[in-house]
């Protein structure tokens, strides 16, 4: 059964096609259900004689796994891309290893692409694109019928624009066709509210051979310095402070809950190693270290 807002989301992707309409952007917090969503919307257009195949793109092999699993049940057809499949399911990655045959066959059907967490793709052209952005824009584009990109964090850190998306400002704000944020998510129970603990400090201070300058807080710091987070972040003061933080919360929490456990999140694998070696070797904490360079990490 679907939630009402995939049934809203559902409707409003169908209205925009059938009006002649190529493109539907939907933001929806993560956990939402934006694959079981996009399952749907292509089952209504199967049924609809509006496409012939969908075709469907994810930046993981453990994201690629989800959605195959989940179109195969909602579709109740094969979607691995073999003989008699009604689709099947690529990483980005795999865009730059298709040969001219698989797009050309794709321009002799009617296709639904979806593109899941369309954030990893940048470009509104060739110029600024990145590689995979770039492979949307140049061979996907030309050969689907439709798009219906996903999205939990409709952003780039880069501030490049996001590839299919319109913005709504010079802020970078992206104009969504549909929007299922947290708010309603915690509302109806999807989500769980989080709890955010704002670190900063109210005496920074970066300092040359001849002078001394202190800052009040960290936006202070970056706003009036050539300074970049990433070097706050690295500071190792800075990682004992929220890693001992985060170390008295955790044993708060297993007081009552002494299965509970902490995500440390890093900014690089190099940077993850440092933070690793803080928690077990000043802190006594059994860790577990998971990166892009471990073939079991999913």
């Amino acid at each position: 059964m679907l939630r009402d807002w995939q049934k809203e989301c559902v409707a409003a992707a169908l209205t925009k096609y059938q009006s002649g309409l190529q493109h539907f952007l939907c933001l929806a917090s993560p956990g939402a259900g934006k694959t079981v969503m996009a399952a749907e919307v292509t089952k209504r257009m199967l049924e609809l004689d509006m496409v012939d195949l969908v075709i469907c793109f994810a930046p993981s092999t453990a994201v690629v796994s989800s959605i195959k699993s989940n179109f195969s049940r909602i579709l109740e057809r094969s979607f691995d891309g073999d003989f008699g499949a009604v689709g099947a399911v690529y990483t980005y990655h795999s865009l730059m290893y298709f040969d001219k045959r698989f797009w050309d066959s794709l321009k002799r059907h009617r296709v639904l692409a979806v593109f899941d967490e369309i954030h990893h793709c940048s470009g509104d052209s060739l110029e600024n694109a990145n590689v995979w952005g770039g492979e949307i824009l140049s061979q996907v584009q030309q050969c689907v019928s439709y798009t219906l990109a996903l999205t939990g964090t409709p952003w780039r850190t880069d501030n490049t624009p996001i590839v299919f998306s319109n913005y709504t400002d010079s802020d970078g704000v992206v104009s969504c066709d549909y929007e299922y944020g947290l708010r309603e998510a915690i509302a109806d129970n999807v989500c769980r509210k989080p709890k955010i603990v704002l670190v900063n400090s109210s005496n920074l201070a970066i300092s040359s051979d001849e002078t001394m300058k202190n800052y009040s807080s960290i936006a202070d710091f970056l706003n009036e310095t050539v300074t970049s987070y990433q070097s706050i972040i690295w500071y190792p003061d800075a990682m004992r402070y929220v890693i001992k933080s985060g170390c008295e919360k955790l044993r708060e929490i297993r007081k009552f809950n002494p299965d509970a456990g902490g995500l440390v999140v890093a900014s690089s694998v190099e940077h993850a190693y440092e933070l690793l070696s803080i928690l077990e070797n000043e802190f006594g904490q059994t860790t577990t270290i998971v990166t892009y360079h471990d073939r079991r990490a999913r």
